[in-house]
């Protein structure tokens, strides 16, 4: 007679088993001839290749008036070089086995390749090219300014870009950050192959750059190659970044973009946080991540388990070399919105008050101490980490000792940065939803201003 199997308790999860070690990969840093700053990582598992050049051509950049302009300049650097067409490049990056992308975030420009690795001079040929020659044929300019036209009509009917657009523009009134990295329709509508010949002028030279390289590959032969794809001589100075000040926030103000018979609002409760770059920012992801940055963090908690507000409720600090901004986000259904800001308000206030209890903050930091392993999977993951050291000018040791820095945040630290970095007195509240039904939840919490969908203030 067979054995029966042993009986599972399911009445408490299964302990956690050890943490296991982890080493961050050991990488080269160093600069080329002509200045320009090499970060290159030795991944052999693969025989794949990621190779990506950033600049100093992100939107932070857009001049006054012309919002959009670095997202579409790199847009069009892909489109055509003096040697080869918009095609070519795609049917010369599929030849090597991979992809050839450019683009821009808030802090950098970027062209990025994939590929077998035994292509990799090919790979650098191919970059160099696209890097220093490219043409900004006037018919794929036009394309892409109706394509992105057509994505800004889109976004005006979904509520969560509308949401993310009207909490920006409100936190970062009268800077860069006010507006979409896409841009704006009477911005967009203006730019021309003249504009975006003097940005890239300006902004995609060497000066400031740096390579990332991670793939299977011997560091001093990808040295040689860069060299070689990447000419000689000394960049002048970056582009210096501008300096993004926030207006002041008298106290809290409320904002509703409206949009009649919706039964879900999306919700953004927030203000301007800090650069990437601030000293405090390691504590910060371990306290955001217990506030609202994780599943069981007390903002998800409080509106999804214990009220039944949302799916899902979460916050961020947003990694920008400006002070990028403290955003909580929720959909939560529209009867119950003006609760849930307050719930979330309630949170806010609540960790500013007193330590985090020990059993709460060892779950926290154990969770960001075995998670970050698997964002490191690919050659793409351990290429990113490598572009935030470049941009941001962290030190080489910097995700060596990270998880060291996690595990050595104290409640103390913890209370320290939430009473530095969050004001939940001066935070704007964004919600996109029937102003008819939103306006009454929201009595006595602050002003109180309707936007239309398209931008305009309604009366009230």
């Amino acid at each position: 007679m067979a054995s029966r199997p042993p009986r599972v308790d399911r009445s408490s999860p299964p302990s956690p088993g050890p943490i296991r070690p982890f080493q961050f990969p050991s990488f080269l840093r160093t600069r080329l001839a002509n200045g320009l700053a090499v970060l290159a990582a030795r991944h052999s598992d693969l025989p794949l290749i990621s190779l990506e050049l950033v600049t100093p051509a992100g939107g932070q950049y857009d001049p006054e008036g012309k919002s959009g302009l670095a997202a579409l300049t790199a847009g069009v650097l892909d489109e055509g070089t003096s040697g080869r067409s918009a095609m070519e490049i795609a049917s010369a990056a599929e030849r090597l086995g991979g992809y050839f992308t450019t683009g821009a975030d808030w802090d950098v420009g970027y062209l990025s390749t994939g590929l077998l690795a035994q292509n990799r001079a090919a790979g650098f040929e191919l970059l160099a090219d696209v890097a220093f020659h490219p043409t900004f044929p006037v018919e794929e300019l036009e394309r892409l300014q109706r394509q992105r036209l057509a994505e800004i009509l889109r976004r005006t009917h979904d509520p969560s870009a509308l949401a993310d657009d009207r909490f920006h523009r409100v936190l970062y009134e009268g800077t860069v950050y006010a507006h979409p990295l896409i841009g704006e329709e009477d911005s967009l509508t203006t730019l021309d192959r003249e504009a975006l010949v003097d940005f890239y002028q300006r902004h995609y030279g060497l000066a400031g750059a740096a390579l990332i390289a991670v793939g299977d590959f011997d560091p001093e032969e990808l040295l040689r190659e860069a060299e070689s794809a990447f000419g000689s001589g000394g960049p002048p100075a970056p582009p210096p970044p501008p300096e993004i000040r926030p207006p002041s926030r008298p106290g809290i103000s409320v904002h509703i973009v409206d949009r009649a018979g919706a039964a879900q609002t999306e919700l953004r409760i927030g203000h301007p946080g800090v650069s990437r770059s601030h000293p405090d920012y390691p504590s910060l992801v371990v306290f955001n991540a217990l506030l609202g940055g994780k599943f069981t963090s007390r903002i998800n908690l409080n509106l999804r388990e214990r009220h039944g507000y949302t799916y899902g409720a979460s916050s961020r600090f947003s990694a920008r070399m400006g002070p990028g901004p403290f955003t909580v986000n929720a959909a939560v259904a529209t009867e119950s919105t003006g609760a849930a800001a307050r719930e979330v308000l309630f949170e806010l206030r609540r960790i500013r008050e007193a330590l985090v209890e020990p059993a709460e903050l060892a779950e926290t930091q154990s969770y960001l101490v075995g998670v970050f392993p698997y964002t490191l999977q690919t050659i793409g993951d351990l290429a990113k980490r490598l572009e935030t050291m470049a941009v941001f000018g962290l030190p080489d040791d910097y995700y060596t000792r990270h998880l060291e820095r996690i595990a050595g945040v104290t409640r103390e630290k913890v209370l320290e940065v939430a009473r530095r970095h969050l004001d939940p007195e001066r935070v704007a509240v964004v919600a996109v939803g029937p102003a008819e039904d939103l306006e009454p939840q929201f009595e006595g919490l602050g002003p109180v201003t309707v936007w239309s969908p398209q931008g305009e203030p309604q009366l009230v």
